[in-house]
């Protein structure tokens, strides 16, 4: 019961989060009408989430879970009320916007860090796999439901009402922390010798050869997926119009809840060695749609097409809670609880620096590499036939490149996997 109510909390604070930061590049854009603006705030939030990491990762385990976890809801709701109550006034400047971002981004940071590695302490072995599986289907399903509840509530609450109803989610969450019970971690009592912080951590993982493999993989995915967030609505959007995209994300929408209840009703309760597993299975599976997003033949308007195409895109969804609670599962499974604060705090990192390299790669791929690549004459007839020129077709080959960057690590890696099946 702990763990839900925690659970509960935390996933309205970050959907409060993330919606009020969609919402934030979206008024950005309207007032600077620059892309760049857009883009500025998922910047922001990824180095502020990077930024806070090496603190948390020293010092996080001697410190009281609960205190930290009131004090990160605390900053998140100053932060965004007090950026509400300064628009209500007047026009803010891009530097206090992003200011007021970059503490909310780290106050998330901080509170994703305490959950997770709070996990193992609030659950029982048998429900470590469930449990796993609820955290990390719950950032997908908010970066999913956070575009369309931003630009619902930013054009009927407006954006002082978008950012109020943020403070107070992350009071809920605050409420939520102070009715459960939590352990005490402190790293003085369970003998825990200091490190050298995040490159520590990263090095430690990178050293054990069971957790090497995990942490390639896990780095890849969180890289792809953020990537996959921009081309993908970029491509739909370019190739068929906002028809097709709108139906697309509701379908995904669908898939998503299908393939978090097929975790929660038959994965969770498999043995961990079963992850492994499932994990190469649906990154591959992944990997292959998003490669044939490349192909010609899948922007063409023929039924049988369109068919395989949207049923391409449910299979990706559906897998990707899949991919996610894998991971978080194969993690809780493998790091000792009294080492997830250090060694989490590296993982994250990766991840996030990951994001990072993605969200700013993904425009310069499809706008200065495969837009002047395919417009330049000379191309043989043969390889048009395959990729095409057409519109959004500089989204799809980074689709298909994203493809072939989640399928490599693991084939690279199928052997290294099969070592940390023998380890579990």
């Amino acid at each position: 019961m702990g763990f839900r109510i925690l659970w509960l909390g935390q996933l309205i604070s970050n959907l409060g989060t993330q919606i009020s930061l969609y919402a934030l590049g979206l008024w950005l854009f309207r007032q600077h009408e620059q892309l760049v603006t857009f883009a500025s705030i998922a910047v922001v939030v990824q180095l502020a989430k990077i930024a806070v990491m090496p603190l948390l990762g020293r010092y996080l385990a001697r410190w009281s879970r609960r205190r930290v976890m009131l004090i990160a809801n605390a900053v998140s709701s100053t932060a965004t009320i007090s950026l509400a109550f300064h628009l209500m006034r007047s026009s803010s400047s891009l530097a206090l916007v992003l200011v007021c971002v970059a503490l909310a981004a780290a106050a998330e940071a901080t509170l994703l860090l305490c959950f997770s590695t709070l996990i193992p302490q609030l659950v029982s072995p048998s429900q470590l796999g469930r449990a796993s599986g609820l955290f990390a289907s719950c950032d997908g399903a908010i970066v999913m439901a956070a575009p369309f509840l931003g630009a619902l509530l930013a054009a009927s609450a407006g954006l002082v009402g978008v950012l109020v109803i943020d403070g107070l989610s992350s009071l809920v969450a605050a409420v939520c922390t102070l009715a459960v019970a939590l352990p005490q971690c402190s790293s003085q009592r369970i003998g825990l010798k200091q490190d050298g912080g995040v490159r520590s951590a990263v090095a430690q993982l990178w050293s054990a050869t069971h957790l090497r493999p995990l942490l390639m993989i896990n780095t890849v995915v969180a890289g792809v997926l953020a990537a996959v967030e921009v081309a993908f609505p970029a491509w739909v959007v370019s190739a068929f119009g906002v028809g097709r995209l709108g139906r697309a994300m509701a379908l995904a929408g669908v898939a998503f809840l299908l393939g978090s209840q097929l975790w929660s009703r038959y994965w969770a309760l498999r043995e961990a060695c079963t992850w492994v597993e499932l994990l190469r299975r649906a990154l591959l599976v992944q990997g292959f749609i998003l490669a044939a997003a490349a192909l010609l033949a899948f922007q063409a308007r023929v039924g049988v097409l369109v068919l395989i195409w949207f049923a391409g895109v449910s299979a990706y969804a559906m897998a990707v809670p899949l991919v996610l609670a894998s991971l978080q599962g194969l993690w809780q499974f493998h790091v000792p609880a009294q080492q997830q604060t250090s060694l989490f705090a590296g993982r994250y990192t990766l991840e996030w620096l990951a994001r990072l390299v993605a969200l700013l790669g993904v425009g310069i791929l499809a706008d200065h590499v495969f837009s002047p690549a395919l417009a330049s004459p000379g191309w043989p007839y043969w390889l048009l036939a395959v990729i095409g020129p057409g519109p959004g077709r500089s989204a799809a080959l980074v689709l298909g490149l994203l493809g072939w960057a989640m399928i490599v690590p693991v084939l690279v890696e199928w052997k290294a996997l099969g070592l940390s099946r023998n380890a579990i």
